[in-house]
């Protein structure tokens, strides 16, 4: 694992706060990523990161020889489904900061430029939208076969 500590902060505050936004336990306060998120861009990053540190933990399951080979096998097929949706949601989150950024710089331009960027921006948050949707689902059942571990 190249980062323990990282994967094992996102694990905890992960499955300390899965149906929550937030928990506070004394001064600490510690925040699931993706209910915490505000902005749609924000929810995406948080999934890919979320992702990021389950595949990462997935690989050292993987790699366990302790590990049985029927929950081994799970893992590789959730991580195929995942992988697909995550790519995508990669593309969409990048193609909305380029548009949502082209609609701020010309948002004192002309009229036709403004409306050709608001227009632009509108089709990239509603991909972003679709993406992350197709998403979510195939990193919370990697999730879970990581926490069943």
């Amino acid at each position: 694992m190249r980062h323990p500590f990282r994967a094992l902060a996102l694990g905890v505050a992960l499955a300390a706060t899965p149906a929550c936004a937030s928990l506070q336990l004394g001064q600490t306060r510690i925040e699931n990523p993706v209910a915490a998120a505000r902005s749609m861009d924000q929810r995406a990053y948080a999934i890919l990161h979320s992702y990021a540190a389950i595949v990462e933990e997935a690989g050292d399951i993987v790699r366990d020889p302790a590990a049985p080979l029927s929950l081994k096998r799970a893992l590789g097929q959730a991580e195929r489904a995942a992988t697909p949706a995550v790519e995508t949601l990669q593309i969409s989150v990048a193609a909305f900061v380029r548009a949502r950024s082209d609609y701020d710089s010309v948002s004192r331009a002309d009229q036709p430029a403004l409306e050709r960027a608001a227009a632009a921006l509108t089709i990239a948050a509603n991909r972003l939208s679709e993406a992350i949707a197709a998403a979510e689902r195939p990193v919370d059942d990697l999730e879970a076969l990581v926490r069943h571990r």
